[in-house]
């Protein structure tokens, strides 16, 4: 018997070589007046203007915000809403990896909403259908942004690192050309698909996986286990690229669904605290322990899992090791815990405040005791 489910696919997803270039006709759609939103590199590498120029050659009027910083801020995103105001924005595109996305998400809410976007990354006040449209042009494959309702904003007053979730955030049309991940360097291409991993292995195992989401994260697991070594070692594989490219889209799509578990929270938690860690690293750096925390609790997609990281292997502890024992990972957060043996008890505290609700989604239940326990044994010296 087949338990009920909801399921979300609202965003239209443009999947091909050269596809950023169809960008102007589809922006005409949402009107006239449109703003990108992306980081200095983009602006850098030219691939910035030519969007504008795209999008002018369409006839319509364009303006740029480059203001991206990873770990977008919450000052940053209101800086590019007055911007939008200004400007009398009716489109937001976001252009560049998980962080301009994101930006982009915050800036569509806050350009028309009342106050700044604080109060809605933490869910104090509500987003609505007066929400900008959204376009994203991914130059990444990791957040899976493009295609999810989701949106992550830190506060470095606080330390907080929230995902912001709402269905009015979702972009309209997705973005998602191969040939703008060639230029990722090795160190990025494992950043962004080590987290693709993880949402695929999150929205598998989640208490709010449905038989939906599971064929997306089973898709996304297939594809970074045989793919993500290739994209890694060899950037200029256009067919590693793709492949990638459609492992971050499926993944985001299955997280939209399945949501995430305490993984996660305790990597946005990481971030919160340690501004400076990519998320991919604070992943890494917390990722087997919780693994062999949630061990056996589902048997059958830990084997499947397994399989698809190191073929033949049903174990997924082996096979994790196996997986990422040709990467390397900085794990900035064993560092910083040498320096400070109490940041292990403020995140683990800090994993059950604001994300809380996530991590009730974990296949085994888990208190702060456990949660320090995991980061005492993942930054512990062997």
């Amino acid at each position: 018997m087949i338990s009920s489910f909801n399921f979300n696919s609202s965003s239209e997803i443009v999947f091909a070589c050269g596809a950023v270039n169809r960008l102007g006709e589809t922006a005409r759609l949402f009107g006239k007046r449109h703003m990108i939103v992306s980081d200095p590199f983009c602006v850098k590498s030219g691939l910035t203007g030519r969007l504008e120029k795209n999008l002018k050659d369409a006839g319509l009027d364009v303006v740029i915000y480059d203001g991206v910083v990873p770990n977008p801020e919450m000052e940053m995103i209101d800086r590019g809403a007055e911007l939008a105001r200004s400007f009398k924005a009716e489109c937001i595109i976001g252009l560049g990896g998980g962080s301009s996305i994101d930006s982009a998400k915050g800036i569509a809410v806050a350009a028309v909403h009342k106050g700044g976007i604080w109060d809605y990354a933490i869910g104090k006040e509500t987003i609505t259908s007066a929400t900008l449209p959204i376009i994203a042009v991914t130059t990444s494959s990791g957040t899976g942004s493009q295609c999810t309702c989701f949106s992550v904003i830190s506060n470095k007053a606080t330390k907080q690192k929230p995902g912001m979730g709402s269905p009015y955030i979702k972009p309209r049309f997705a973005f998602v050309d191969p040939e703008l991940m060639l230029s990722m360097p090795p160190a990025l291409t494992l950043m962004t698909g080590f987290d693709v991993f993880c949402h695929a292995v999150e929205a598998y195992t989640s208490k709010a996986a449905s038989p939906l989401s599971d064929i997306h994260a089973e898709k996304a697991l297939k594809l970074a286990g045989e793919w993500l070594q290739e994209a890694y070692h060899n950037g200029n594989n256009i067919e590693g690229r793709s492949a990638m490219a459609l492992a971050d889209t499926c993944a985001g799509i299955a997280i939209s669904n399945g949501v995430v578990t305490l993984a996660h929270v305790i990597a946005h938690v990481i971030g919160g605290h340690c501004h400076d860690i990519p998320h991919g690293d604070a992943l890494f750096s917390i990722y087997r322990e919780v693994l062999a925390f949630n061990k056996s609790a589902m048997p059958e997609k830990e084997r499947f899992i397994a399989n698809c990281i190191d073929k033949g292997n049903d174990d997924i502890m082996s096979a994790y090791d196996n997986f990422t024992k040709p990467f390397r990972f900085e794990n900035r957060l064993k560092q910083k815990y040498q320096a400070d043996s109490g940041l292990a008890k403020r995140i683990a505290c800090d994993t059950f405040t604001y994300m809380k609700g996530i991590t009730e989604l974990n296949p085994v239940s888990a208190d702060e005791k456990d949660v320090e326990g995991i980061l005492i044994r993942s930054l512990s010296p062997l």
